[in-house]
């Protein structure tokens, strides 16, 4: 159960392009959506401003700068529609933030996407909320929801392996203990190996998930000497 809490120190980047952030990648800027406060926009970046890591995402980086199906909005609506067809849509929604489709905007096009809230109508944290100091829950709850998701993963084989903070966000589940919610898996279908055996193999993808289970929980772990309390949720 979250223990007691204060007030959280204020986030040092809050807002982009005048709009309320919620998360940050490499590529992308994800937003509340000022339409529609039970939807965030996810905004890709025409110049993210250094090298992207690794070969292949250099590659899908410069091909969607001249072809979009490439970028990684297109990728990422296309395996929201994968998870439906292969769990069904009420089990991918249990899991996955739904994905609504690609929109034109006064910021730009975007990636529309179902907003996942607390049960207080906030915004869910992700999981680097926790590990910035801002943590709702301990850590051994933490690392039992990784856990819960990574067996998810390897009783639906799905070969979703970027187990990483800002891919999950954290809400209260049965019992009051944290349960993640999905909010990018586009790497079902998107790979960072050459040679994607890990994918098509089932002790391969079995393991990659374990492994990347555990060094998320490690992070957590890690982290949480120095958490100091926050309030209660984003």
């Amino acid at each position: 159960m979250p223990r007691p809490q204060q007030d959280p120190p204020a986030s040092p980047e809050t807002r982009w392009q005048g709009l309320e952030l919620l998360g940050r990648g490499y590529s992308r800027r994800c937003v509340v959506d000022p339409r529609d406060p039970g939807r965030c926009l996810k905004f890709e970046l025409a110049d993210p401003g250094k090298r992207p890591p690794g070969p292949l995402r250099r590659l899908r980086l410069a091909l969607a700068r001249r072809w979009p199906r490439f970028g990684d909005n297109a990728r990422e609506l296309r395996a929201w529609r994968w998870l439906q067809r292969r769990l069904g849509p009420e089990a991918a929604q249990a899991r996955f933030a739904p994905v609504e489709g690609l929109v034109d905007t006064p910021w730009g096009p975007a990636l529309r996407c179902r907003l996942v809230r607390l049960p207080d109508g906030r915004p869910a944290p992700n999981l680097h909320a926790f590990l910035a100091g801002r943590s709702d829950w301990q850590v051994e709850d933490l690392c039992a929801a990784v856990e819960d998701f990574a067996a998810f993963l390897r009783r639906e084989r799905l070969p979703l392996f970027d187990l990483n903070p800002g891919n999950f966000v954290v809400v209260p589940g049965d019992g009051g203990h944290p349960r993640l919610v999905c909010v990018d898996a586009k790497s079902v279908l998107a790979s960072k190996e050459v040679v994607p055996l890990s994918r098509h193999v089932p002790s391969l993808r079995e393991r990659k998930i374990t492994r990347r289970a555990a060094r998320l929980c490690r992070r957590l772990r890690e982290a949480a000497p120095t958490l100091a309390p926050a309030a209660t949720g984003h």
